[in-house]
């Protein structure tokens, strides 16, 4: 036993223990039951979705395909499209895209596409996300602990059918979901290299937890918009073959969905 009167026993996130099994206090229906979101008509909501996270993916979503825009509060405005509604995310990391996601739940939506940026492990690319570890804190809050997080089988391989209509070349990959990017350490990044995780980002294991845990549909795919190489970070977040590849990945996710 230790002798370091501060010592604090090793514990397992979150606090309470086995909290993924209690009852919370109110769901996300009760938005928009009991606050003044209870006034608008929500009846027009598609029950797809796009997420997105750059502006100019949601100017260019405008002004090739047009929309309707749906504003549903300060956090929230979707851009319907036939039977689909494009969101772009205005916060960044799991806990804002699992809460905008349980929200569009609650008002009838049932199949999402997560179509974001990530880093690279190993180079520049499109990426197909057939599971993601679980480096949030988001989803252990839905579930008990586990290593990874697996998105729906069919939606995915739908996806994948589409990326490949639109000839956009890609790879399956397990993405690695983290809630720091500036902490991102050297260490780490070799482990998941030499395990063949090719992509980083901030979302996909939350959402798939979520979409789980509410019985709905979602998969996800990436284009790196910077590499994390073995002795050097290289961003190129404006580059014309990044954005290439971000706008046509959204053709596709909108090719995989629409009717």
């Amino acid at each position: 036993m230790s002798n370091n009167k501060n010592h604090v026993p090793n514990m397992v996130y979150p606090n309470f223990k086995n909290k993924h099994l209690k009852q919370a206090l109110f769901n996300p229906h009760d938005l928009f039951i009991n606050t003044p979101l209870a006034r608008k008509n929500y009846k027009k909501l598609p029950e797809k979705y796009i997420f997105i996270y750059y502006p100019k993916v949601l100017n260019y979503f405008k002004r090739r395909y047009g929309a309707r825009k749906i504003r549903l509060y300060r956090m929230t405005t979707v851009y319907k499209y036939r039977n689909i509604g494009v969101v772009q995310m205005t916060g960044i990391g799991s806990p804002h895209a699992a809460t905008i996601m349980e929200e569009l739940i609650a008002l009838g939506g049932k199949e999402f596409l997560n179509v974001g940026s990530a880093g690279g492990l190993r180079e520049f690319g499109t990426f197909l996300c057939e599971r993601a570890i679980r480096d949030e804190g988001t989803s252990y809050h839905y579930v008990p602990h586990g290593k990874y997080a697996y998105p729906d089988k069919g939606l995915t391989a739908r996806l994948g059918d589409s990326l490949r209509k639109s000839k956009i070349p890609f790879e399956k990959t397990t993405s690695w979901t983290i809630d720091t990017p500036y902490r991102e350490t050297k260490a780490e990044i070799r482990k998941y290299r030499k395990q063949g995780v090719a992509t980083v980002e901030m979302e996909s294991s939350a959402l798939f937890i979520v979409a789980g845990v509410r019985k709905v549909k979602i998969a996800s795919a990436f284009a790196v918009t910077d590499v994390l190489g073995h002795d050097k970070w290289n961003p190129q977040f404006d580059a014309r073959h990044v954005n290439k590849r971000l706008y046509r990945l959204l053709d596709a996710a909108i090719r995989c969905l629409v009717k």
